[in-house]
């Protein structure tokens, strides 16, 4: 297990007095069980282990404290997984997720659970909430044709199944399409592994791979190496989701792909489904020579 201080890059490097008192507050109402446990999941990916408990149990001794400073604020962690650190410093991937864990918990419990803006048995307001959740993550790009499938399915998949998620990843990058997934294993991790490469033969060099995932599952499900951007603080996953492709400018272009890459066994099309809009022409990027 590995002590260290890590610094945000870009995202939350502010934090107020009141704010930080409620993320160490352990008690009810406070924000430190969520955003231990989140913090956990998170620098405990890529381990075989998808038993939360489990995991728990391992690093009940994990634990951080937010540390002010003039020039920003730093997270002080003591027995992290050591697998998160490579040489003494943490993997950025992973410290890029743990501060998105960091934003969100921060976000939704400020401005969406007890602002009073938004009424959460709405399905109109939930919309709202989604869409400013979604642009404080940094999420929504500006001036972007909309080029973003998303594909949904669970971690426990035969090998079958996951080879053919990856065939349909293939195609949509070869199509210079992005993925949005669950952020875990299994059929949330093969659309992105099959993008990464036709992006690569098309010379892509800016694909996104976006996971949405939720405080629930996320110790089970914690963002695959591929993900490069996070939304992992979001309730209710599966609705997030539904709600996610009606935002715009998001929305998603599967356009027929499934019938190019047929699957080998029926159950395939229950266990991994991706969202499908109108026919439209997949946008032209700029590809690096």
């Amino acid at each position: 297990m590995v002590d260290a201080r890590v610094a945000p890059k870009g995202s939350l490097e502010h934090l107020s007095q009141q704010e930080i008192a409620k993320l160490l507050d352990s008690g009810q109402g406070g924000l430190y069980p969520l955003f231990r446990k989140c913090a956990l999941a998170v620098l405990n990916s890529g381990s075989e282990i998808d038993d939360s408990r489990t995991i728990f149990e391992k690093y009940r001794d994990f634990d951080l404290r937010i540390v002010r400073q003039a020039w920003g604020i730093k997270l002080e962690i003591k027995n992290a997984p050591a697998a998160a650190f490579v040489d003494g410093v943490m993997i950025r991937g992973l410290k890029d997720h743990l501060f998105a864990v960091l934003r969100d918990v921060v976000y939704i419990s400020n401005e969406i659970m007890e602002s009073g803006r938004y009424d959460l048995n709405s399905t109109g307001d939930i919309t709202n909430a989604v869409f400013h959740i979604l642009r404080n993550a940094r999420v929504l790009e500006l001036q972007v044709r909309p080029n973003l499938v998303v594909c949904w399915g669970g971690h426990s998949i035969r090998r079958f199944e996951y080879d053919y998620t990856k065939k349909v990843g293939y195609e949509l990058g070869l199509r210079s399409l992005d993925v949005c997934t669950g952020c875990g294993p299994g059929a949330m991790k093969g659309p992105m592994k099959g993008a990464t490469i036709g992006h690569s033969k098309q010379r892509i060099t800016d694909g996104r791979y976006l996971g949405i995932t939720e405080p629930g599952i996320i110790a089970a499900e914690p963002p695959n190496p591929i993900v490069s951007q996070s939304v992992p603080g979001l309730p209710r996953r599966f609705f997030i989701c539904s709600a996610f492709c009606s935002i715009p400018p998001i929305r998603t272009c599967l356009s027929r792909l499934c019938s190019r890459v047929r699957p080998t066994a029926p159950t395939i099309s229950s266990r991994f489904t991706a969202s499908s809009g109108r026919h439209w022409e997949a946008p032209r990027r700029r590809a690096t020579r």
